[in-house]
């Protein structure tokens, strides 16, 4: 017979093996499947482009009205240099984590090939866009293979089809962000010869013989530039949120995503089965 020691060891080991089993997105019972949908890297790496972008579009549409209309004594908060100063270290850590820690996420995710924009992401997009107007079944685009345990497809086509554009955007933004950098400024006072040489020389001739060509001078195509890409990321988010308040499964989306990083699958997901070695594509990078 079993003593009450046995029994306390047995009753541990199956609720460990329960959680290790859910965690790694078995079903935790007969109908429910839980997939690991985020890591933190994942998580981290979201909330903080979210945070900066929102924040880079504020500070930076208030400079540029500032600039504009010669109104510095207008913002009450805080100064002029602080307002640049929060908009630069804002604009620090949305670069870093959109060419650093996004880029290894995607790689190191074993599934690189899901966050490109193909053939079967425009017909879903196309299905996506139908059945908001005619109200009709909204594409299963999340696919889960309950064998490996991982996503096959996690984003949503129009995203994917952002992201492309977006990346591109990140890039104009960046450099001309970076070319208006003002090293003199706040806390900050650095005074590098070599570093304003070639930006004058870049800005003077290179954009400059551009920028004759429309009736500018070489900066203020670059503030235009920086200026229009911004406005792209404020059509960008309203997309994106447009998108996400329509999805049928947007609840489980921001629970995921900003609390568990797991969800519950349910009848908008196409669940799979089958290993890596038995399927026709295998995933370009795995370092899991």
């Amino acid at each position: 017979m079993w003593s009450v020691i046995d029994f306390r060891i047995e009753t541990c080991n199956y609720i460990l093996k329960m959680g290790v089993i859910c965690m790694q997105g078995y079903p935790n019972n007969e109908n429910d499947i839980v997939g690991k949908r985020y890591t933190i890297r994942d998580m981290v790496a979201h909330q903080t482009h979210m945070i900066t972008c929102v924040l880079l579009i504020i500070t930076g549409l208030y400079l540029a009205l500032q600039f504009n209309v010669c109104t510095l004594e207008a913002w009450t908060l805080m100064s002029y240099q602080s307002l640049r100063l929060v908009h630069v270290i804002g604009g620090i850590l949305f670069l870093l984590v959109n060419w650093t820690l996004i880029p290894f996420n995607l790689v190191t995710s074993g599934h690189i090939k899901q966050y490109i924009f193909g053939p079967k992401d425009a017909v879903r997009l196309k299905q996506a866009i139908v059945s908001i107007i005619k109200h009709s079944e909204y594409p299963k685009y999340t696919i889960y293979n309950k064998t490996t345990g991982h996503y096959e497809n996690k984003l949503h086509p129009a995203y994917k089809l952002m992201v492309i554009i977006e990346g591109i955007a990140i890039v104009f933004i960046g450099i001309t962000g970076i070319i208006m950098i003002d090293l003199k400024f706040g806390v900050v006072d650095y005074n590098i010869t070599a570093w304003n040489n070639f930006i004058a020389w870049f800005v003077g001739d290179i954009t400059g013989s551009v920028a004759a060509l429309i009736g500018m001078n070489g900066i203020e195509l670059i503030r235009t530039i920086h200026l229009w890409v911004t406005y792209w990321f404020i059509i960008e988010l309203i997309i994106h949120l447009g998108f996400l308040g329509v999805d049928p499964r947007m609840t489980k989306y921001l629970k995921a995503l900003f609390i568990t990083g797991n969800e519950t699958l349910d009848e908008y997901t196409q669940i799979v089965e089958g290993t890596h070695e038995k399927q026709e594509k295998k995933p370009l990078v795995v370092f899991k």
